[in-house]
């Protein structure tokens, strides 16, 4: 049960970051194809291949935001 919370709640979170995506932004997933917001939505609804490829992204992203890679990379280019 616990295990199905998380997922659920990952879910809501990865759904809640493409939202904010422009409606009319495409998005490339190496050879799977070019995606709008809305489809990937629905791919991560339905926890297919393309929706496990967007979870693993948002979620390496997230991870390495934690870990302040990005501001790491910003501050030494200044």
């Amino acid at each position: 049960m616990a295990e199905q919370n998380k997922n659920k709640e990952l879910k809501e979170l990865i759904i809640a970051r493409l939202e904010v995506l422009p409606s009319d932004v495409s998005i490339s997933i190496g050879s799977l194809g070019n995606f709008t917001r809305d489809e990937l939505i629905a791919h991560v609804e339905k926890d297919d291949e393309v929706g496990k490829k967007i979870t693993e992204v948002e979620l390496e992203y997230l991870k390495l935001l934690k870990e302040g890679i990005f501001y790491e990379k910003t501050a030494l280019d200044h």
